[in-house]
């Protein structure tokens, strides 16, 4: 049976994260003039660092205002312009567009699987301009069900009328995305910098992806 339809996770998957913070915290503290209470470095460092864990943003930020010294009153100021305008500063990772295109070009359906709040993740999808590229854009927001639930996963094949075998899955983390679509049974890709045996296949590039998808039909029934 062929591949017929290729999904993916956003965040680390499709959009550098990382990249995407730092940016727009050093926006952030020149917008504020945040220099008056911590230099960029210890700002960014303490964005990063927290936004990095699984905390409700005003948490993040109240943690924000205790390493550098904010005062309380900016704080909600802060997290408003967050919500507005971090996906304005979404960065996609190397290659990104080439490779949907070429996707879409083959035929593949594409969609995302994203845990997150659904405004603020379709909002990333929007501004990294790879919309017009997706069948399927589903959030855990949306369905109330975060990976690594299975029936995030099946929500996606229900929708392409699909087999898990027919489909691959890429993602970052091994829990939330590997683990469960290779229980379905789907076929996956490990986004990693590391080797990774526990997915059929791994690569840190997005380039690479149209070309391991086609040699992955040895693993298809």
């Amino acid at each position: 049976m062929a591949t017929k339809v290729v999904l993916f996770d956003l965040d680390q998957t499709l959009l550098d994260k990382q990249k995407t913070l730092a940016v727009f915290s050093e926006y952030q503290h020149t917008q504020f003039a945040l220099h008056r209470y911590a230099d960029l470095g210890t700002f960014q460092n303490s964005f990063v660092s927290l936004n990095n864990q699984l905390l409700p943003k005003a948490v993040v930020y109240q943690e924000i205002g205790r390493k550098c010294s904010i005062p309380e009153v900016l704080l909600g100021e802060l997290l408003q312009h967050l919500n507005e305008r971090l996906p304005e500063f979404s960065e996609g990772f190397p290659g990104l567009h080439n490779m949907l295109a070429i996707l879409n070009k083959e035929n593949y359906k594409i969609g995302i699987i994203t845990n997150g709040r659904d405004f603020y993740q379709r909002h990333k999808i929007t501004s990294l301009a790879i919309e017009q590229y997706m069948d399927l854009i589903v959030t855990s927001d949306q369905l109330n069900i975060r990976k690594p639930n299975p029936q995030i996963f099946q929500y996606a094949l229900d929708y392409f009328q699909i087999q898990a075998v027919n489909t691959v899955f890429i993602g970052d983390d091994l829990k939330a995305d590997i683990s469960p679509a290779k229980k379905l049974g789907m076929l996956t890709i490990h986004k990693t910098t590391d080797s990774s045996s526990s997915a059929h296949a791994s690569t840190n590039c997005l380039e690479d992806i149209t070309r391991i998808i086609e040699t992955l039909a040895e693993y298809e029934a």
